[in-house]
């Protein structure tokens, strides 16, 4: 089934892939109790976007950082404060909590951007922390390194992911018929009278410090007559990477649920991604593919992949889910690989249990997995704002 698929990447895809480890030179990193990763870009000195830098209390008490990040306070090597500025100012409309006050115990942990969700998606209070080297890495008898036995979730939205370790894997391509969507009528933007919830089902990944997400979101389209749609009503392609990006509001590039398509995010060169959507049966054969920046998604740097079902929620995020009754039901993943290797070289190797981190957010009571075939990551997935009893 994935036949097709491939014929469309090796017309236009070429990958330059290491095969190494995590750059030797960096041997400062912050270790999570799940065993999550992240560098240290510097201490005792000026946080620039996107960096996690560590501040003794004393520097720290003479140059507090500024409300643009997250800073959490350490004692015994445990999470004692998280104090999320930027979600009090810019996501709550709230005032500055300002910096943290400590005793002459502990030290300051501080990120920004893309640093700042790592820290709210991998740490809470009680937390153990270390600061040191990598924790040592765990491979099966192929060489891959094992994924997380489990992940914490990130709060804003209804979500069905699943992803790997960080690896040398080099894409991720999956087979998915699309659900359908159903809104809370009652849960309307004030300013333009849209639902507050939408929709989307998508791949993408993570190198370094920064989150890819690419695949198919709920949209508006476009008669024929050039009018837009009072009302989001298709499934059409998107890509995050610094900025939001949908393909052109053209028919053919519009998907109904119940269709059922083929889609992969792959590295396509250095800091490259490449996106591709298509149907997944001969007619009509309707594909969508970009090539853009993933600046992090470089040689030398291991790359996880995921597949995400999801219910969005407008202005929510890292704030806890809203009560909602909207749902999207039906949609069903028929097969998903994960990729190791270069162009039509690349190994393709199911995303099954052993390859995967099962996450259900925010709780397991509104997401129903129903395993088909185990063995090529395939499943039924309804997710529910308010849960079925």
């Amino acid at each position: 089934m994935l036949n097709n698929l491939y014929q469309y990447l090796a017309a236009a895809l070429f990958l330059t892939v290491c095969a190494c480890a995590a750059n030797a030179q960096n041997k400062t990193q912050i270790t999570t109790p799940n065993n999550q990763v992240h560098k240290i870009s510097g201490t005792d000195r000026l946080r620039k976007d996107e960096e996690l830098v560590v501040y003794t209390l004393a520097y720290y008490a003479k140059n507090p950082t500024n409300q643009s990040g997250v800073d959490i306070l350490v004692v015994d090597d445990k999470v004692a404060i998280i104090q999320d500025r930027a979600g009090a100012v810019y996501l709550q409309s709230r005032p500055d909590p300002g910096a943290i006050k400590a005793d002459k115990k502990g030290y300051i942990i501080s990120a920004q951007g893309a640093a700042r969700k790592w820290i709210l998606a991998n740490l809470k209070i009680g937390d153990a922390v270390k600061l040191g080297d990598s924790p040592a890495v765990v491979k099966n008898a192929d060489g891959e390194i094992a994924p997380a036995v489990s992940l914490p979730c990130f709060d804003g939205a209804y979500y069905r992911k699943v992803v790997s370790s960080f690896d040398i894997w080099t894409g991720i391509v999956g087979v998915v018929k699309l659900g359908s969507p159903k809104v809370d009528g009652n849960r309307l933007n004030e300013k333009d009278g849209q639902p507050l919830d939408n929709f989307s089902v998508y791949m993408g990944g993570r190198a370094g410090e920064k989150e890819i997400d690419a695949g198919l979101t709920w949209a508006f389209t476009k008669d024929e007559a050039g009018n837009m749609s009072k009302q989001r009503d298709a499934w059409r392609p998107f890509w995050r990477n610094e900025t939001w990006n949908n393909a052109p509001a053209e028919k053919q590039f519009y998907w109904s649920p119940g269709d059922t398509v083929q889609m992969a995010v792959i590295v396509a060169g250095p800091g490259k991604l490449r996106l591709v959507i298509a149907d997944a049966t001969p007619q009509p054969k309707r594909v969508f593919q970009t090539e853009f920046d993933a600046k992090t998604f470089v040689p030398n740097a291991p790359r996880q992949f995921k597949r995400v079902n999801a219910i969005d929620q407008f202005g929510n995020e890292g704030k806890p889910v809203q009560p909602t009754k909207a749902e999207v039901t039906g949609a069903e993943w028929l097969q998903t690989i994960l990729l190791r290797g270069a162009g039509a070289e690349a190994k393709q190797i199911p995303m099954d249990k052993t390859r995967s981190t099962d996450m259900r957010c925010s709780s397991e009571k509104h997401i129903v997995v129903t395993a088909i075939d185990a063995a090529k990551g395939a499943e039924k997935i309804d997710i529910f704002g308010t849960p079925k009893k």
